[in-house]
């Protein structure tokens, strides 16, 4: 069983991306492949970038290379899993980003690409509903701001 749950319940929507740094390009397109060849993210993208982070106590500055994995939901904790299983860093920056919209085309890819047996998120393109929304059983409206309302008088209609 994975150590990182699949959908943690503050995300809602129907595509996530996964971020790490890897030290160079190579390493990078290495884990791109690897995650690729397992079917746990559809797309790996490797962008250079310049970090400065602190490690031991000292301010570091290298370049890295950062990649992000675009995937699903039922995917995050098996991706999680093998990226940390085969890091080159002893603590390495692995992230989730809920991802709350996407234009539908690119959902239907993501599902067709890692879980074929399913059938893609309908209406992508904004159907999402995020927590706390009118509709969302869970949530309370917000307090009463003003005291109880003033009753009639039954004779005169007045207030008392």
């Amino acid at each position: 069983m994975s150590p990182y749950p699949a959908d943690p319940e503050w995300a809602r929507g129907p595509m996530r991306i996964v971020l790490t740094t890897y030290p160079d390009r190579e390493r990078a397109l290495t884990a791109v492949t690897g995650a690729l060849s397992r079917h746990l993210a559809a797309c790996g993208s490797v962008v250079p970038v310049d970090s400065r982070y602190w490690w031991k106590g000292q301010l570091q500055s290298e370049p890295e290379a950062l990649v992000l994995f675009k995937t699903v939901p039922k995917r995050v904790g098996a991706l999680f899993q093998f990226l940390a299983e085969h890091h080159p860093y002893t603590v390495p920056e692995i992230v989730e980003l809920d991802v709350p919209r996407a234009a539908p085309a690119y959902l239907t890819y993501l599902t067709r690409t890692l879980d074929p047996a399913s059938e893609p998120p309908t209406g992508g393109g904004g159907a999402v509903r995020r927590p706390g929304g009118p509709r969302d059983r869970g949530v309370r409206g917000p307090a009463r701001t003003r005291g109880r309302p003033h009753r009639r008088s039954t004779r005169t209609g007045s207030r008392r």
